[in-house]
Order: structure tokens, then sequence, then C-alpha cells
């Protein structure tokens, strides 16, 4: 079983929750293998450079005498943190960014925890949604063409001229 993390986005849901987010609470392989493609995939540009930097740097210190282990254990060090804390880092970068963590939910697979949350959220009826209306003034102006237009309609006659 794997938990997921739900979050919305900063503005709330859209109307047909297309922004709403599932975040798997499990190791990443991709993350330990490439942790910087993971990390640019996910737009986590600043972690995704610094992580570059660092295997460039531990790339060099390998090939110093008497430090090539230094060098491998130090990027696949970097690739395990990424692979087991990455997604707990995407979850934080986003809650930064205004994200609201609405549930956590435990479930087999992403449709199965998609099907669970959505099945709990109240049926909204379209009876009850209505669109605002504009209000009209009418009668500000006394005497004139535009007396009773409150559209403004007739300013223009029907080929367009005023």
């Amino acid at each position: 079983m794997t938990s997921y993390l739900v979050l919305e986005a900063p503005g709330g849901p859209d109307r047909d929750h297309r922004t709403t987010r599932f975040i798997a609470d499990r190791f990443s392989w991709l993350a330990l293998l490439f942790p910087w493609l993971w990390f640019a995939i996910h737009r986590m540009w600043w972690i995704a450079v610094s992580v570059v930097i660092l295997q460039v740097a531990a790339g060099q210190v390998s090939r110093l005498d008497g430090l090539g282990i230094v060098g491998l254990l130090f990027t696949i060090t970097a690739g395990l943190i990424a692979g087991f804390e990455g997604r707990n880092l995407l979850q934080r970068h986003l809650i930064a960014k205004g994200w609201t963590l609405k549930d956590v939910i435990v479930a087999l697979d992403l449709s199965t925890a998609e099907e669970m949350y959505f099945s709990n959220l109240p049926e909204q009826d379209d009876a009850h949604m209505t669109l605002s209306q504009p209000e009209w003034k009418t009668g500000d102006r006394v005497g004139g063409f535009m007396t009773n237009d409150p559209a403004g309609s007739f300013q223009f006659d029907l080929n367009g001229r005023r």
C-alpha cells in the first residue's frame, strides 16, 4: 500500500479538479539514477542545478589519486537522498508556493487513490450554480436619446456610425 498526498492549487481546485495533484510517498528510481533530471522534471530548478554542480564536483574529486571511491560514494549518496526524500521535497516546495494539502490516502495504486478521494467530495448541483447577472442602471439620465437604454446599444446606427 502506498500513501498518496492530495494537493490542491493555490486558487482552489478548478471545476473538474484537473489541477489537483496526487504525490505518491514512495521511493523514486528515476531520482536515484538521475537526480538532476528528476528535480528538473518537477520544476525544482535550484535543486536540479545544485545536484548537477555537486555531481560534477564529485566527478572531479574521483579523478584525484586515492579519492576515486569518495567521489563515487558521494554521487551514490546524492542519488539515495534524492530517491528517498525527493517527493518530500516536492511536497514542501508546492506547499511553499501556496498549494494546500487536502488529504492523505492509502491505496494500492493511483487510480484507486483518485477514486477514493473524488468519491468523498460533495456533489455540486448545477441548479445551485448561478451566473452573476449585471446590474443595469436605468433612469439616471433625464431626457435625451438614451433615457431607457442601459446597455448603450443605440449609440451607433445599424451601419456602425455614431
